[in-house]
């Protein structure tokens, strides 16, 4: 995956850095001159030729016609050949699982979604609760087989995958630790994505999805230091410090649901949900409407976007619950404020997008409460923003993508 690199570098990583750059000047502006590129990046004419004419030799940039003339000699335009090449992106959801195949421009050419079948409790014998698990596995590398097949029937074959998952991640081997959606612990998805196929695979935390994607091709581009907080089941935050994703010594940064959010939180212990997700996690909502006697979705799960959707038809129980959700969520958000000092924070949920008043509601709770509140906002692409993530992870390990702050 991409990785910004700090102080000096060798030649080989210094050329990957000012690739980097010509490349994500064609990415935002479209096709442009040699002389164009080295206006908006600042390298030399020899440099841009020099690494211009590598790029076209590896297919990561082709001609696209001519400037007009201005008397002289017309230049050639460059752009960028990200719609020839192709990604596979999946996103693991407690009830489904999403794929799709994205280009190196960002369009979706191809998308699907699994429906992952209704779990087995925890009352079930063993071996049927194992048996269950592996068949919702199976669903999980069927649809990942079907995007590398139909990859390769566009006669754009996959150059890299990525999958982000509700859960801690041991980076490099992909290994993902407890999911408790799931009832999973441990699944190697590395390992056993990397027997299906030959192509690089990536394996990372949701909301850390969300954040490089965020910082690379949304709302937090051009940012060095942004959060991107994902509630959904669970919760979590991505963390973006120094203009790269900040994982932790072992990859539990972010964690945010094990937050403790009052005194009486040191009275028990948490296993499988923290403090602040036993309040307003997907199964702490419905545990509490049920106690209301307030009607559940089919699904027989209520989410926060359930509550705000109810809030929003008059719904006085959905309104408290909805008003508690954004007390609990406004305190995590001014730790981590206090905590990273971020330029951004950025919500990914898709009740945060979907209801104007959400931000400017977390934004009030903020202000006056902690030195100073960032600019927060909805994350670019509501539904998308965590597969698109995961995309550009898996793209930047085909493309050798290297940054470095001077």
């Amino acid at each position: 995956m991409a990785r910004r690199a700090s102080g000096t570098a060798t030649t080989s990583t210094l050329a990957r850095v000012n690739q980097t750059a010509i490349i994500e000047a064609l990415r935002a502006s479209g096709p442009l001159s040699r002389q164009q590129l080295g206006a908006m990046t600042g390298l030399a004419p020899a440099t841009i030729n020099r690494l211009t004419a590598t790029l076209v030799d590896e297919g990561l940039v082709v001609a696209a016609g001519q400037e007009p003339s201005r008397g002289g000699r017309p230049s050639v335009l460059l752009r960028y050949a990200g719609s020839s090449r192709l990604v596979a992106a999946i996103q693991l959801r407690s009830d489904v699982v999403t794929g799709i195949l994205v280009d190196f421009d960002g369009t979706v050419v191809f998308r699907r979604t699994t429906e992952l079948g209704t779990r087995l409790g925890k009352e079930a014998p063993e071996a049927e609760r194992l048996a269950d698990q592996q068949a919702q596995l199976d669903r999980v590398f069927g649809l990942f087989d079907e995007l590398i097949a139909t990859a390769d029937s566009l006669g754009t074959p996959c150059l890299a995958a990525g999958i982000a998952v509700p859960g801690v991640v041991q980076q490099p081997d992909g290994v993902v630790g407890t999911m408790p959606e799931f009832g999973w612990t441990g699944v190697p998805f590395g390992a056993l994505l990397r027997e299906r196929t030959s192509v690089p695979i990536v394996v990372e935390n949701d909301a850390n999805a969300l954040a490089y994607g965020e910082l690379h091709a949304g709302t937090g581009k051009g940012l060095s230091s942004l959060v991107a907080i994902f509630l959904e089941n669970g919760l979590g935050a991505g963390i973006i410090t120094n203009g790269e994703l900040y994982r932790g010594a072992r990859a539990e940064a972010g964690e945010i649901g094990y937050l403790l959010m009052e005194r009486s939180s040191l009275e028990r212990s948490y296993d499988e949900h923290g403090d602040l997700e036993d309040r307003i996690g997907s199964l702490a909502l419905t545990r509490r409407a049920v106690a209301r006697g307030m009607t559940l979705p089919a699904s027989g799960t209520l989410t926060a976007e359930d509550v705000f959707e109810l809030a929003r038809t008059g719904d006085t129980d959905a309104r408290e619950m909805a008003d508690e959700i954004l007390d609990m969520v406004a305190i995590a958000v001014a730790a981590l404020v206090i905590v990273l000092d971020p330029e951004l924070v950025v919500f990914g949920s898709s009740f945060a997008g979907d209801d104007a008043t959400v931000i400017p509601e977390i934004e009030q709770r903020l202000r006056g409460r902690i030195i100073r509140v960032p600019r927060v906002a909805a994350a670019t692409h509501r539904e998308d923003g965590v597969l698109l993530g995961i995309a550009e992870l898996a793209a930047a390990e085909v493309n050798g993508f290297a940054y470095i702050d001077f």
